[in-house]
């Protein structure tokens, strides 16, 4: 079977109603689309198992969204499954359908985050014609962002299992329809921490292309590219650059200073010390406002919010957490850079909520000092 790569002429359903979509968030209309569309262009033999789709770009003109939109979507429906990238030739659409879980070299995400959801369904003994536990119950009990977990949800919906009922507002129930039968696999898939296995499976993939390509003391590539180098989420290698710091293998530093590998710790001019073992006299103040701001933004957003839900407006955030406007700025955009926000213009549009940030402990930090520069107190 030869391979074809799509055009914008294979594409024979509408596009998606933003529109009339208004409570919703861009990006979560385009992943349905993209699904939709796949299955629809499968089901009418206008392309087939291995057919390489457009390019984001392409896409990103074609539904009038910004690459990024993209980007987040298609990886949304590679964790789910309904695709799979090869090096240099692009994304290409997987078999979905195949019931054969261990036929595959590497399990999706998606797959195991539906098995844990069967499995707490059918743990917690849900009968049919009831409501599963919340979205950001789930979330709490499998380790997994609420994203992910909402677009599982509509998968298993689409799969006739869960039917999808708005309440008040903006607020929804997902519905037990369809009895799940999890084999003795995917039991055993709805056990396994898989963010605690990609997040360490990245970092030594990381480790390994940083020892190869540079030397002691050089600066590295950006999370950003990084995680397009390896195809995986920013969230991911933000994770994995932590665990990598604090394996002293790299130094991440703010601004425009960027990520330098540190080489053999022992040889490296750089020492670390810890901020509640020894306290330096003197030492610059290297927390910026925007930071303070950024740990209580995010504070703010998971005691106010759920995912999906669009946030007050600038203005209204710094008269909140009682910053001025432009500190609140530099920090939305650092959860815009995460994934965790998504902006849209317009007069429907507004800051709306993709993924919950992570509120980090502060129980302990570790400070880059030049011990030459400051004195300790005996």
């Amino acid at each position: 079977m030869v391979m074809k790569h799509l055009t914008l002429d294979d594409i024979k359903i509408s596009k998606p109603d933003f529109d009339a979509s208004k409570k919703v968030p861009k990006g979560q209309l385009v992943t349905e689309w993209l699904i939709s569309w796949i299955k629809h262009s499968l089901e009418f033999g206008l392309a087939d198992i291995g057919d390489f789709i457009p390019t984001k770009e392409i896409l990103a003109n074609f539904l009038n969204v910004s690459s990024a939109t993209i980007q987040n979507s298609i990886r949304q429906i590679k964790d789910m499954g309904y695709v799979q990238s090869k090096q240099s030739l692009g994304t290409y659409i997987a078999d979905f359908y195949s019931k054969d879980i261990k036929a595959q070299d590497e399990l999706y995400h998606g797959t195991i985050t539906e098995c844990k959801i069967k499995k707490i369904v059918l743990d917690d003994k849900v009968e049919l014609n009831n409501p599963i536990p919340s979205i950001a119950e789930l979330a709490y009990r499998t380790n997994i962002s609420q994203n992910t977990i909402r677009f599982c949800l509509i998968n298993l919906a689409q799969k006739g299992y869960l039917e999808k009922i708005h309440l008040k507002g903006n607020k929804y129930s997902w519905i037990y329809r369809k009895e799940f039968n999890l084999t003795q696999e995917e039991i055993n898939n709805g056990i396994k921490d898989e963010n605690f296995t990609l997040t360490h499976q990245l970092v030594e993939k990381i480790q390994k292309y940083i020892e190869k390509t540079y030397k002691q003391g050089d600066k590295i590539l950006p999370n950003s590219s990084i995680s397009n180098m390896f195809d995986v989420s920013i969230k991911t290698v933000n994770d994995a650059m932590k665990i990598l710091n604090a394996r002293k293998i790299v130094l991440s530093r703010r601004g425009r200073y960027g990520t330098i590998y540190l080489g053999n710790s022992q040889n490296s001019k750089m020492n670390f010390v810890s901020s509640e073992r020894r306290k330096p006299t003197q030492t610059q103040n290297y927390t910026y406002s925007w930071q303070k701001a950024l740990t209580h933004l995010k504070k703010y957003i998971v005691e106010n919010y759920e995912a999906g839900d669009k946030i007050a407006p600038i203005r209204e955030l710094g008269t909140i957490l009682n910053v001025s406007p432009n500190t609140i700025r530099r920090a939305l955009k650092d959860l815009v850079k995460s994934g965790n926000l998504v902006c849209q213009r317009g007069k429907t549009g507004g800051i709306f909520i993709m993924e919950m940030p992570e509120i980090e402990g502060d129980s302990y930090r570790w400070l880059a000092i030049n011990p030459d520069a400051i004195s300790f107190k005996n």
